[in-house]
């Protein structure tokens, strides 16, 4: 997937290579080769691509968001992994037809876009709206195996607009986020989706409260941000696995997490250790090269010193003088009374002088 490092779910995938994993799981064991699914709030197509994947060339996904930039990044998501057999659609889905007004959010949670009122808005556009209902009825749609939804607070109006196809159970489950913070701002609640979805005989499932490693039918539905209820039709025999795979999803990705530290920080040594033997390494060329240096002068100095010896034994002085040394040494030799008296007398000599 072509994911925006600046988009709040784009991140999570990058790090974790997994969006919601409970439903992820849950979703890859019900939905079927040759189904038709609906993703209701594609964002960047996450869900459209999964479901597109499980149900094969010989079922259907539809796609909509009323963003035209989500239905993009769903298109180009799509086209990217070769998924011809989903039709996106660039509309809010509610219990009217028209237009409404969509806030596109400035927050890098681009998915908090919404039909309802938001505290930081970029811009707001005139979006298309239909009822998924008639959308059904006009494709000839009889049975849907998953509807996901996830609508930024307009969840009621859209299963307010399946109409029948809500009361005649034409779709087996419904997937759907029943989160009070976004459902106030179109004057909702969970409440009321679930008395909607009960009184149509859904019978509801969620995650980690019975059970702490899959699904369990729910005698309670309560606000929750961290994870989606599952409504499931009367109609449908099959059972549902308590068990899911999330929690070995988690202890992979914390794996993954603890292994990218180790790396990190063996990288972080490996650095410093390099860094220190770059340091060693040009102390050491400083000094050769100082070394050298030195060496050079001292070579200098030799040549110098040897050149003026040269010069002084090649003088006509140094001559002089050593044939004068010579008849010294006849005339008064070594330790004999007349080289003591010379030695005196020269002594005075130097002394006055």
């Amino acid at each position: 997937m072509i994911a925006d490092p600046g988009d709040y779910v784009s991140k999570l995938l990058l790090r974790d290579q997994i969006y919601e994993a409970p439903e992820t799981d849950l979703v890859t064991r019900i939905v079927r080769q040759g189904d038709t699914c609906i993703d209701a709030g594609c964002q960047i197509g996450y869900y459209s691509c999964l479901l597109a994947k499980l149900v094969g060339e010989k079922g259907h996904v539809y796609s909509f968001d009323p963003n035209p930039e989500a239905c993009l990044s769903t298109q180009r998501n799509l086209r990217l992994n070769g998924f011809s057999h989903v039709e996106v659609v660039q509309a809010a889905l509610a219990e009217m037809e028209g237009n409404l007004s969509f806030h596109i959010s400035t927050d890098d949670q681009t998915g908090l876009s919404s039909l309802g009122s938001i505290s930081s808005i970029k811009e707001t556009i005139s979006v298309p709206c239909l009822r998924l209902g008639t959308f059904l009825n006009e494709r000839q749609i009889n049975a849907v195996r998953l509807l996901k939804i996830d609508v930024e607070g307009a969840e009621e109006i859209l299963l307010k607009g399946l109409g029948a196809a809500l009361s005649t159970h034409v779709i087996d489950y419904i997937l759907v986020e029943c989160f009070d913070e976004r459902l106030k701002m179109l004057d909702s609640s969970t409440a009321r989706i679930a008395n909607i979805l009960r009184a149509a005989g859904y019978v509801t499932w969620e995650y980690g409260t019975e059970t702490t490693v899959g699904w369990a039918p729910a005698a309670e539905v309560r606000s929750r941000g961290d994870c989606n209820y599952l409504f499931v039709s009367p109609s449908v025999t099959a059972a549902i696995s308590p068990i899911s795979l999330t929690a070995v999803l988690h202890w992979t990705q914390a794996q993954r997490a603890q292994t990218s530290s180790i790396v990190e920080a063996v990288k972080r040594k490996s650095e410093a250790d390099i860094e220190k033997l770059q340091g060693d390494i040009d102390w050491l060329l400083t000094s050769i090269k100082a070394h050298e240096e030195e060496s050079a002068g001292l070579a200098a100095a030799k040549q110098h010193l040897e050149t003026v010896l040269s010069q002084i034994q090649s003088s006509a002085s140094w001559r002089m003088l050593n044939q004068w040394r010579k008849l010294r040494n006849r005339l008064a030799p070594e330790r004999s009374w007349h080289r003591r008296l010379y030695d005196s007398i020269l002594e005075t000599f130097r002394g006055s002088s």
